[in-house]
């Protein structure tokens, strides 16, 4: 099953929505999951992940935006984060700050090392689902650029598990709502 990179996008958000993030963190917990997968990475297995796991696993999405809001900081020395869940997500999060400083980011996390100019990702190995410390730094490297991907293939239990999340959004049907011209009716004889 490929997914386009809008689906994955609305379903990552929309299951963000579905564990009761703000809609400004699902509308960033969307675009990461869509920029990883970009990338050639599982950004639907790292947001199903994320999503699914202890309420406090969600702060990762809080933590990457942070790091993008305050980016310029990156210029007086690197950023250190304990105890994080997903670190991929990160990621793209790194990208966003490269892209606004201009500059290479280095995302270290427990040992393995991932490179970002904002465009293009670079890893020396893949993340672990858990990091005692993440280290953001800007580097003097200079990357290339390459076309992102335009699909994803997601993991299909993953993408089950963030149709489930999302569900929790739907309002559910009722006479009222199908009186006031919802779906079919109160008479579907299709």
């Amino acid at each position: 099953m490929t997914m386009s990179l809008n689906e994955v996008d609305a379903m990552v958000r929309k299951a963000a929505r579905g564990v009761g993030l703000s809609w400004g963190l699902a509308e960033e917990a969307g675009r990461a999951a869509r920029w990883l997968c970009a990338q050639g990475h599982d950004g639907v297995g790292a947001a199903a992940k994320a999503l699914v796991g202890p309420k406090s696993d969600h702060s990762t999405f809080a933590l990457g935006a942070g790091l993008a809001d305050c980016a310029a900081g990156l210029r007086n020395g690197p950023a250190q984060f304990k105890d994080v869940r997903a670190p991929q997500l990160f990621l793209p999060f790194a990208a966003m700050a490269a892209k606004m400083l201009q500059r290479t980011v280095a995302v270290d996390c427990d040992g393995r090392c991932a490179m970002t100019n904002g465009r293009l990702l670079t890893l020396s190995d893949d993340f672990p689902d858990h990091a005692s410390i993440v280290t953001v730094r800007v580097i003097d490297v200079s990357l290339g650029t390459e076309c992102p991907m335009s699909r994803a293939m997601p993991d299909l239990e993953d993408w089950a598990q963030l149709e489930a999340l999302a569900s929790l959004t739907y309002a559910p049907a009722t006479d009222e709502s199908r009186l006031n011209g919802a779906g079919a009716g109160l008479s579907d004889n299709d």
